[in-house]
């Protein structure tokens, strides 16, 4: 070793860590664009592993593997799509025995003008049956990412914690700061998914539906979708009411479950959310509708958790300052 290089060690250290960063730097782009096709199931799959941290950590206590404990853990959070994918299978099979589906058919054909669907209706209906094909794919992916989170989840956070420039007090409240919003959300969007089923299950009853339970059921589940929601399963009830030439009926189903989903997705969930974390009802409400058109799928999700990492953020920033200025240089009188 030169003598410059003994004289100063530190200035070789500073350059080591400079050329480091800059490589980083340098890689982190094409690491993007790999792994962008990823992302939604990624982020996806965290919300899911904060959410259901305690149940996981509830299965580690009871089968000391954790391995195992979050295999049990990611099929508890898959049970409810598999259980949505079934109730869909036997309505469209209800459908199908019932000669619904024929008639919706035949409806549309009157209504554009054609006697059979041809390859252009088919090529029309590709770019659906892609997003579809994406949407599954995603869930798929967001299965597996979930299950490496369970198992490793908390190191990548602690090692994530102790490497940021700020202190442990402050990163420990970021953290329970998404977390707390993570689990009001989620609880939220559950809470919604109950009341939608029991409320449209009780609608279809009154409505002299078959099966009210199932298609409340499916309601309830068809709620987490963003934007159509619930209206995936009540709308086409009315548009079969139409069909069979009950029109007040079609009519007052419609009115009534687009009044309960509107009731139930800007009034209830915002103010179960705004109370957990003790937000505006209003500034949740705008938090999940902008994000939902922002984000798509997971806008429901992230929307209040980004309000209240903001807020958490501004809070400690002026916690900051403030000790700042207490510890700034006096001056006499």
């Amino acid at each position: 070793m030169t003598e410059p290089e003994l004289a100063n060690p530190g200035s070789r250290r500073r350059t080591g860590i400079l050329v480091l960063a800059i490589a980083i730097a340098a890689i982190l782009p094409a690491v993007y664009w790999m792994a962008k096709p990823f992302l939604t199931a990624c982020i996806l799959a965290a919300i899911l592993a904060v959410a259901l941290d305690p149940l996981h950590s509830r299965t580690v206590r009871v089968v000391q593997r954790p391995s195992f404990a979050a295999l049990i853990t990611t099929s508890v959070a898959v049970g409810p799509g598999l259980i949505a994918l079934m109730l869909g299978g036997m309505a469209v099979n209800r459908g199908i025995k019932s000669g619904v589906l024929a008639d919706m058919l035949k409806i549309g054909e009157r209504l554009t003008g054609r006697t059979s669907f041809d390859v252009h209706i088919i090529q029309g209906a590709l770019p659906e049956l892609n997003r579809v094909a994406g949407g599954l794919v995603t869930c798929v992916f967001a299965a597996v990412f979930l299950y490496v989170f369970l198992v490793n989840g908390k190191v990548w956070i602690t090692r994530l914690t102790s490497a940021l420039p700020i202190d442990a007090s402050v990163s420990e409240r970021i953290f329970t700061a998404i977390r707390d919003a993570i689990v009001a959300n989620v609880d939220g969007i559950l809470a919604m998914a109950v009341a939608e089923a029991i409320l449209f299950g009780t609608i279809f009853q009154a409505a002299g539906i078959t099966s009210p339970a199932m298609w409340g059921a499916l309601a309830g589940l068809s709620s987490m979708i963003p934007l159509l929601g619930a209206a995936a399963v009540w709308l086409p009830l009315a548009i079969r009411f139409a069909i069979q030439g009950f029109w007040i009926k079609a009519a007052v189903t419609g009115v009534v479950c687009l009044a309960v989903q509107q009731a139930v997705a800007l009034l209830l969930v915002p103010r179960l959310i705004g109370t957990r974390l003790r937000q505006s009802p209003l500034l949740i409400a705008l938090s999940i509708l902008g994000a939902a058109s922002a984000f798509g799928v997971l806008g429901i999700l992230v929307g209040p958790v980004i309000i209240s990492v903001l807020g958490v953020l501004v809070h400690e920033l002026r916690i900051q300052l403030q000790k700042d200025a207490l510890s700034g240089p006096k001056t006499r009188p």
